[in-house]
Protein backbone atom coordinates (compact mmCIF):
# COMPACT_ATOMS: atom_id res chain seq x y z
CA UNK A 1 0.00 0.00 0.00
CA UNK A 2 1.13 3.75 -1.26
CA UNK A 3 0.79 6.41 0.46
CA UNK A 4 -1.25 7.50 3.99
CA UNK A 5 -2.55 4.26 5.72
CA UNK A 6 -6.19 3.43 5.52
CA UNK A 7 -6.86 2.64 9.16
CA UNK A 8 -7.29 5.26 11.62
CA UNK A 9 -6.89 4.50 15.15
CA UNK A 10 -7.14 0.94 16.96
CA UNK A 11 -10.00 -1.54 17.12
CA UNK A 12 -12.75 0.51 17.57
CA UNK A 13 -15.37 -1.75 18.47
CA UNK A 14 -16.16 -5.22 19.26
CA UNK A 15 -19.79 -5.75 18.35
CA UNK A 16 -22.13 -8.00 20.98
CA UNK A 17 -25.37 -9.33 19.67
CA UNK A 18 -27.37 -9.23 23.11
CA UNK A 19 -31.23 -10.28 23.89
CA UNK A 20 -31.86 -7.22 25.65
CA UNK A 21 -29.40 -4.42 27.47
CA UNK A 22 -29.72 -4.22 30.83
CA UNK A 23 -27.54 -7.20 31.78
CA UNK A 24 -25.02 -7.06 29.14
CA UNK A 25 -24.69 -3.45 30.13
CA UNK A 26 -23.87 -4.25 34.22
CA UNK A 27 -21.56 -6.61 33.04
CA UNK A 28 -19.70 -4.72 31.08
CA UNK A 29 -19.86 -1.56 33.73
CA UNK A 30 -18.49 -4.46 36.02
CA UNK A 31 -15.10 -3.78 33.66
CA UNK A 32 -15.42 -0.04 33.52
CA UNK A 33 -17.18 0.51 30.89
CA UNK A 34 -20.13 2.96 30.39
CA UNK A 35 -23.46 3.96 28.76
CA UNK A 36 -23.02 5.95 24.99
CA UNK A 37 -25.18 6.48 22.10
CA UNK A 38 -28.05 4.22 20.96
CA UNK A 39 -29.26 3.72 17.59
CA UNK A 40 -31.62 1.74 15.54
CA UNK A 41 -32.02 0.30 12.17
CA UNK A 42 -35.41 -0.82 10.31
CA UNK A 43 -35.02 -4.71 9.06
CA UNK A 44 -34.55 -2.77 5.75
CA UNK A 45 -32.02 -1.00 6.63
CA UNK A 46 -30.12 -3.66 8.30
CA UNK A 47 -30.70 -6.08 5.46
CA UNK A 48 -28.57 -3.82 3.04
CA UNK A 49 -25.85 -2.86 5.52
CA UNK A 50 -25.36 -6.32 7.69
CA UNK A 51 -27.41 -8.65 5.77
CA UNK A 52 -29.68 -9.11 8.34
CA UNK A 53 -33.05 -9.12 7.89
CA UNK A 54 -34.12 -7.74 11.28
CA UNK A 55 -34.64 -4.46 13.35
CA UNK A 56 -31.66 -3.71 15.70
CA UNK A 57 -31.14 -1.61 18.14
CA UNK A 58 -27.69 -0.90 19.39
CA UNK A 59 -26.21 0.53 22.70
CA UNK A 60 -22.27 1.62 22.43
CA UNK A 61 -20.47 1.64 25.66
CA UNK A 62 -17.14 3.68 25.75
CA UNK A 63 -14.38 3.49 28.39
CA UNK A 64 -13.09 6.54 29.93
CA UNK A 65 -12.07 8.71 27.55
CA UNK A 66 -10.85 5.87 25.06
CA UNK A 67 -10.50 6.91 21.39
CA UNK A 68 -10.74 2.97 20.63
CA UNK A 69 -11.85 0.02 22.08
CA UNK A 70 -14.90 0.15 22.90
CA UNK A 71 -18.38 -2.00 22.68
CA UNK A 72 -21.62 -2.01 20.27
CA UNK A 73 -24.04 -4.27 22.32
CA UNK A 74 -26.60 -5.05 19.29
CA UNK A 75 -30.07 -6.04 19.81
CA UNK A 76 -31.82 -8.27 16.90
CA UNK A 77 -35.63 -8.10 16.86
CA UNK A 78 -34.92 -11.38 15.25
CA UNK A 79 -31.65 -12.95 16.00
CA UNK A 80 -30.13 -15.23 13.47
CA UNK A 81 -29.10 -17.54 16.07
CA UNK A 82 -27.60 -17.98 19.72
CA UNK A 83 -24.19 -17.78 18.51
CA UNK A 84 -21.03 -20.07 19.68
CA UNK A 85 -22.54 -19.63 23.24
CA UNK A 86 -19.42 -20.80 25.80
CA UNK A 87 -17.46 -23.19 23.19
CA UNK A 88 -14.03 -22.67 23.55
CA UNK A 89 -11.46 -20.01 21.44
CA UNK A 90 -10.59 -22.89 19.38
CA UNK A 91 -12.45 -22.66 15.93
CA UNK A 92 -12.16 -21.28 12.49
CA UNK A 93 -14.26 -18.01 12.88
CA UNK A 94 -13.68 -18.27 16.17
CA UNK A 95 -13.49 -14.19 18.04
CA UNK A 96 -12.62 -13.03 21.38
CA UNK A 97 -11.51 -9.63 23.01
CA UNK A 98 -8.55 -8.72 25.69
CA UNK A 99 -7.92 -6.30 28.59
CA UNK A 100 -5.52 -5.72 30.94
CA UNK A 101 -6.62 -5.95 34.40
CA UNK A 102 -4.93 -5.00 37.87
CA UNK A 103 -5.92 -8.76 39.20
CA UNK A 104 -7.14 -11.84 37.08
CA UNK A 105 -7.93 -13.33 40.13
CA UNK A 106 -10.47 -10.58 40.77
CA UNK A 107 -12.42 -12.15 37.45
CA UNK A 108 -11.39 -15.85 38.23
CA UNK A 109 -13.15 -15.06 41.99
CA UNK A 110 -16.68 -13.65 40.17
CA UNK A 111 -16.43 -16.92 37.53
CA UNK A 112 -16.14 -19.80 40.11
CA UNK A 113 -19.31 -18.06 42.39
CA UNK A 114 -20.74 -17.54 39.21
CA UNK A 115 -20.41 -21.57 38.06
CA UNK A 116 -21.27 -22.41 41.83
CA UNK A 117 -24.59 -20.70 41.07
CA UNK A 118 -25.60 -22.25 38.02
CA UNK A 119 -24.18 -19.57 35.52
CA UNK A 120 -22.52 -21.32 32.22
CA UNK A 121 -19.27 -20.57 32.27
CA UNK A 122 -15.78 -22.03 30.61
CA UNK A 123 -12.67 -20.83 31.76
CA UNK A 124 -9.04 -21.52 31.87
CA UNK A 125 -6.87 -21.27 34.52
CA UNK A 126 -4.40 -18.62 35.00
CA UNK A 127 -1.37 -19.63 33.04
CA UNK A 128 2.31 -17.65 32.67
CA UNK A 129 3.74 -16.11 29.98
CA UNK A 130 7.41 -15.24 30.27
CA UNK A 131 8.34 -12.18 27.92
CA UNK A 132 11.84 -12.26 27.32
CA UNK A 133 10.94 -15.31 26.26
CA UNK A 134 7.64 -14.78 24.25
CA UNK A 135 9.18 -11.33 22.99
CA UNK A 136 13.22 -11.32 22.81
CA UNK A 137 13.27 -8.58 20.50
CA UNK A 138 12.15 -6.25 23.19
CA UNK A 139 12.56 -7.90 26.40
CA UNK A 140 16.32 -9.18 26.19
CA UNK A 141 15.56 -13.31 25.42
CA UNK A 142 18.27 -13.36 28.39
CA UNK A 143 17.04 -16.45 30.46
CA UNK A 144 15.82 -15.40 33.56
CA UNK A 145 17.65 -16.55 37.38
CA UNK A 146 14.33 -17.59 39.22
CA UNK A 147 14.80 -16.06 42.68
CA UNK A 148 17.98 -13.42 41.35
CA UNK A 149 16.16 -11.52 38.81
CA UNK A 150 13.48 -9.30 38.21
CA UNK A 151 10.38 -11.10 36.00
CA UNK A 152 9.23 -9.64 33.35
CA UNK A 153 5.73 -11.35 32.24
CA UNK A 154 1.75 -11.86 31.87
CA UNK A 155 -0.67 -13.84 33.62
CA UNK A 156 -3.51 -14.32 31.08
CA UNK A 157 -6.77 -15.52 32.18
CA UNK A 158 -9.35 -17.00 29.81
CA UNK A 159 -13.24 -16.67 30.62
CA UNK A 160 -16.33 -17.19 28.44
CA UNK A 161 -19.47 -16.94 28.40
CA UNK A 162 -22.65 -16.90 26.22
CA UNK A 163 -22.44 -13.24 25.46
CA UNK A 164 -18.68 -12.83 26.32
CA UNK A 165 -15.60 -13.96 25.08
CA UNK A 166 -12.39 -12.97 27.01
CA UNK A 167 -8.68 -12.82 27.81
CA UNK A 168 -7.62 -10.95 30.77
CA UNK A 169 -4.10 -9.75 31.12
CA UNK A 170 -2.11 -8.92 34.49
CA UNK A 171 1.39 -7.43 33.24
CA UNK A 172 4.46 -8.34 35.92
CA UNK A 173 7.72 -6.55 36.49
CA UNK A 174 6.76 -4.03 33.68
CA UNK A 175 4.03 -1.55 32.41
CA UNK A 176 3.21 0.09 28.84
CA UNK A 177 1.28 3.30 29.21
CA UNK A 178 -0.47 3.20 25.95
CA UNK A 179 -1.53 -0.01 26.05
CA UNK A 180 -4.65 -0.43 27.89
CA UNK A 181 -6.06 2.27 30.45
CA UNK A 182 -7.32 0.36 33.70
CA UNK A 183 -10.41 2.35 35.22
CA UNK A 184 -8.96 1.60 38.66
CA UNK A 185 -12.52 2.64 40.05
CA UNK A 186 -14.57 -0.31 38.18
CA UNK A 187 -15.67 -3.14 40.56
CA UNK A 188 -12.75 -5.43 38.27
CA UNK A 189 -10.61 -2.58 37.47
CA UNK A 190 -10.00 -3.22 34.18
CA UNK A 191 -9.00 -1.61 30.48
CA UNK A 192 -10.59 -0.90 27.82
CA UNK A 193 -10.52 -4.02 24.79
CA UNK A 194 -6.89 -3.73 24.33
CA UNK A 195 -6.93 -6.10 21.18
CA UNK A 196 -9.23 -8.58 19.07
CA UNK A 197 -8.54 -12.35 19.00
CA UNK A 198 -9.33 -14.07 15.87
CA UNK A 199 -8.66 -17.55 14.73
CA UNK A 200 -8.90 -19.10 11.21
CA UNK A 201 -7.25 -22.07 9.41
CA UNK A 202 -5.46 -21.86 6.08
CA UNK A 203 -2.18 -23.38 4.15
CA UNK A 204 -0.44 -19.99 4.12
CA UNK A 205 -0.12 -16.57 5.88
CA UNK A 206 -1.73 -15.11 2.82
CA UNK A 207 -5.02 -14.01 4.11
CA UNK A 208 -3.53 -11.95 6.74
CA UNK A 209 -1.90 -9.64 4.17
CA UNK A 210 -4.94 -7.76 3.37
CA UNK A 211 -4.62 -6.03 6.84
CA UNK A 212 -1.47 -4.27 6.56
CA UNK A 213 -1.18 -4.19 2.56
CA UNK A 214 -4.67 -2.81 2.33
CA UNK A 215 -6.36 -1.70 5.78
CA UNK A 216 -2.95 -0.41 6.79
CA UNK A 217 -1.87 -1.72 9.96
CA UNK A 218 1.45 -2.33 11.60
CA UNK A 219 2.30 -6.20 11.20
CA UNK A 220 4.81 -6.02 14.25
CA UNK A 221 5.38 -9.72 14.70
CA UNK A 222 4.87 -13.02 13.26
CA UNK A 223 5.28 -16.08 15.20
CA UNK A 224 5.73 -20.29 14.69
CA UNK A 225 4.94 -22.19 17.93
CA UNK A 226 4.95 -25.78 18.00
CA UNK A 227 3.15 -27.78 20.91
CA UNK A 228 5.94 -28.22 22.86
CA UNK A 229 7.02 -24.21 23.10
CA UNK A 230 3.24 -23.50 23.50
CA UNK A 231 2.78 -21.15 26.50
CA UNK A 232 -0.87 -19.75 27.03
CA UNK A 233 -2.05 -20.59 23.83
CA UNK A 234 -1.55 -24.39 24.61
CA UNK A 235 -4.63 -24.45 27.30
CA UNK A 236 -6.47 -21.21 26.08
CA UNK A 237 -6.43 -23.29 22.35
CA UNK A 238 -6.78 -26.41 23.28
CA UNK A 239 -3.70 -27.26 21.00
CA UNK A 240 -3.52 -31.26 19.97
CA UNK A 241 0.33 -32.63 21.26
CA UNK A 242 2.00 -31.99 18.05
CA UNK A 243 0.11 -29.24 16.38
CA UNK A 244 2.02 -25.79 15.38
CA UNK A 245 -0.26 -22.82 14.80
CA UNK A 246 0.99 -19.16 13.86
CA UNK A 247 -0.01 -16.04 15.46
CA UNK A 248 0.48 -12.67 13.71
CA UNK A 249 0.40 -9.22 15.84
CA UNK A 250 -0.79 -6.10 13.35
CA UNK A 251 -0.94 -2.64 15.39
CA UNK A 252 -2.47 0.40 14.77
CA UNK A 253 -0.73 3.27 12.29
CA UNK A 254 0.67 5.38 15.45
CA UNK A 255 1.91 2.39 17.68
CA UNK A 256 5.79 2.95 18.14
CA UNK A 257 8.65 0.41 18.77
CA UNK A 258 9.07 -0.20 22.45
CA UNK A 259 7.10 -0.19 25.80
CA UNK A 260 6.08 3.39 25.79
CA UNK A 261 4.97 3.92 22.32
CA UNK A 262 3.42 1.01 21.26
CA UNK A 263 -0.48 1.23 21.33
CA UNK A 264 -3.51 -0.91 22.58
CA UNK A 265 -6.45 -1.54 19.59
CA UNK A 266 -4.54 -4.01 17.98
CA UNK A 267 -5.50 -7.02 15.96
CA UNK A 268 -4.11 -10.73 17.73
CA UNK A 269 -4.62 -13.54 14.40
CA UNK A 270 -3.98 -16.92 15.12
CA UNK A 271 -3.42 -19.30 12.17
CA UNK A 272 -3.83 -23.28 11.93
CA UNK A 273 -3.58 -25.73 9.21
CA UNK A 274 -6.78 -27.34 7.55
CA UNK A 275 -5.72 -30.71 9.01
CA UNK A 276 -6.35 -28.83 12.48
CA UNK A 277 -9.66 -29.39 11.25
CA UNK A 278 -11.06 -26.71 13.78
CA UNK A 279 -14.75 -26.46 13.89
CA UNK A 280 -16.68 -23.73 12.05
CA UNK A 281 -17.96 -21.11 13.43
CA UNK A 282 -18.25 -17.92 11.16
CA UNK A 283 -22.39 -18.60 10.78
CA UNK A 284 -21.70 -18.26 14.34
CA UNK A 285 -20.24 -14.87 14.63
CA UNK A 286 -21.03 -12.90 12.11
CA UNK A 287 -23.64 -9.73 12.53
CA UNK A 288 -27.14 -11.38 13.09
CA UNK A 289 -25.79 -13.89 16.06
CA UNK A 290 -25.51 -13.38 19.52
CA UNK A 291 -22.48 -12.95 21.54
CA UNK A 292 -18.98 -11.75 19.72
CA UNK A 293 -20.73 -10.94 16.00
CA UNK A 294 -17.90 -8.59 14.79
CA UNK A 295 -14.96 -6.05 14.53
CA UNK A 296 -15.21 -2.31 13.63
CA UNK A 297 -12.45 -0.33 11.96
CA UNK A 298 -12.45 3.75 10.90
CA UNK A 299 -10.93 4.38 7.80
CA UNK A 300 -9.27 7.95 6.47
CA UNK A 301 -11.33 7.50 3.41
CA UNK A 302 -14.40 5.27 3.07
CA UNK A 303 -15.14 5.17 -0.89
CA UNK A 304 -11.09 4.55 -1.54
CA UNK A 305 -11.59 1.79 1.07
CA UNK A 306 -14.56 0.10 -0.59
CA UNK A 307 -13.11 0.36 -3.77
CA UNK A 308 -9.96 -1.29 -2.78
CA UNK A 309 -11.63 -4.17 -0.66
CA UNK A 310 -13.35 -4.62 -4.67
CA UNK A 311 -9.94 -5.48 -5.93
CA UNK A 312 -8.26 -7.41 -2.67
CA UNK A 313 -10.07 -10.02 -2.44
CA UNK A 314 -13.06 -9.03 -0.26
CA UNK A 315 -16.38 -10.75 -0.52
CA UNK A 316 -20.08 -9.86 0.04
CA UNK A 317 -19.20 -6.16 0.34
CA UNK A 318 -22.09 -3.83 0.92
CA UNK A 319 -23.07 -0.41 -0.60
CA UNK A 320 -21.97 2.56 1.57
CA UNK A 321 -24.46 3.25 3.62
CA UNK A 322 -25.39 5.17 7.89
CA UNK A 323 -25.31 2.85 10.29
CA UNK A 324 -27.55 3.05 13.17
CA UNK A 325 -25.45 6.03 14.29
CA UNK A 326 -25.21 8.01 11.41
CA UNK A 327 -21.79 6.68 10.53
CA UNK A 328 -21.52 6.31 7.15
CA UNK A 329 -20.06 2.31 6.58
CA UNK A 330 -20.06 -0.73 4.75
CA UNK A 331 -19.22 -4.10 6.01
CA UNK A 332 -17.71 -7.17 3.81
CA UNK A 333 -15.97 -10.64 3.96
CA UNK A 334 -12.06 -10.11 4.30
CA UNK A 335 -9.81 -12.79 2.53
CA UNK A 336 -9.75 -14.47 6.11
CA UNK A 337 -13.90 -14.87 6.09
CA UNK A 338 -14.44 -12.80 8.50
CA UNK A 339 -16.71 -10.14 7.89
CA UNK A 340 -15.77 -6.19 9.28
CA UNK A 341 -17.42 -3.13 9.48
CA UNK A 342 -15.25 -0.01 8.07
CA UNK A 343 -16.54 3.30 9.12
CA UNK A 344 -15.79 6.94 7.69
CA UNK A 345 -13.75 8.60 10.55
CA UNK A 346 -14.64 11.69 11.10
CA UNK A 347 -12.82 15.02 10.40
CA UNK A 348 -11.71 15.09 14.33
CA UNK A 349 -10.78 11.72 14.43
CA UNK A 350 -8.48 12.02 11.00
CA UNK A 351 -6.66 15.08 12.26
CA UNK A 352 -6.13 13.83 15.92
CA UNK A 353 -4.89 10.03 14.82
CA UNK A 354 -3.33 10.23 12.02
CA UNK A 355 0.48 9.21 11.60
Amino acid sequence: MSGKPRAIGGLHEVCIGVPSFEAPLAYWQAFGFSEGARGALSAGEAKALYGVNSGLQSMRLHHQNADHGLIRLMKWDMPANDGVSVAPFRGHGSRWSGQFTRNILDVANHAAVARKQGYPVYDVPPSFIDLSSYNPAMFGGKPVRPFADKIVAIREYTVIQPLARQALLERFGYDSKLLGKINDTSLLRASQIAHGGMMFTAETDAPTNFYDQVLGLKRVMVQETTWDKAMASRAAFDLVEGETHWSYTFEEPRSGPDNDTRRSGRLLMFRFKPESKLADRRAKSSPGALGYCLFTWRVRDLEDMHKACATNGCAALSDIRSDEFGTRSFTCSTPDQFVWLFEQASENEIAAMSV
